[in-house]
């Protein structure tokens, strides 16, 4: 009788202590990398910064070309569109974001 109470004992426990050690899938990896940012001002002209540096696009192909250039890096990037809609050009930047899957976009609106 003793021998069947110690196997259960140490075999009770060791399946406590294997359950114990298995890892929490729940938690979230937080992301503290530091993300470029493309800021876009879009009125009659495009006034666009990236990375606090002017860029020379003022209409929309000018835009949609370097968006099509700089596509794989501005994937990753945070990105504010500050404008007002169906006014200027504030739809086709938005169109043109979309168009080549830049996440992460931020809409602001001017009234």
């Amino acid at each position: 009788m003793k021998p069947w109470i110690i196997f259960l004992t140490l075999y009770l426990a060791g399946m406590n202590y294997s359950f114990a050690q298995t890892k929490d899938t729940i938690k979230r990896v937080n992301d503290y990398s530091a993300h470029p940012y493309f800021i876009i001002n879009a009125g009659e002209t495009i006034n666009a910064y990236y990375n606090d540096k002017p860029l020379s696009v003022e209409s929309i192909s000018d835009f949609t070309e370097y968006v099509q250039r700089n596509a794989k890096v501005l994937k990753d990037s945070r990105v504010v569109v500050t404008g007002k809609p169906k006014t200027g050009t504030y739809d086709d930047v938005l169109k043109t974001l979309s168009k080549y899957k830049i996440k992460n976009v931020t809409k602001n609106i001017v009234n």
